[in-house]
């Protein structure tokens, strides 16, 4: 069983559900294999700049929603990004 090393992206996939989109559908629409997009979105591997623009695109998420949406641990507390691995996440990210 494969270990999470990022977290997981619950409101990415709230506004999927919002839009009701699937996994499939959005994967089709952004270029990326249904694997891939999964193991992005549960957290089993980080997203690069590219893919955060196409998803957000593909969503509806404005520039001003990306850290809510992609990175909702720099607005839980702005002067600790968390655990190391959590901080390591978000800078291979970016």
């Amino acid at each position: 069983m494969k270990n999470k090393k990022y977290p997981e992206l619950l409101a990415i996939k709230g506004k999927m559900r919002e839009k009701k989109v699937t996994y499939r559908e959005l994967a089709r629409k952004i270029g990326m294999s249904t694997n891939t997009l999964n193991s992005r979105l549960n957290g089993y591997s980080v997203c690069d700049i590219e893919e955060v623009n196409n998803i957000a695109i593909e969503l509806g998420i404005g520039p001003n929603e990306i850290v809510k949406y992609f990175f909702p641990s720099m607005l839980r507390n702005e002067t600790n990004f968390g655990n190391d691995d959590e901080e390591a996440a978000i800078r291979k990210a970016i």
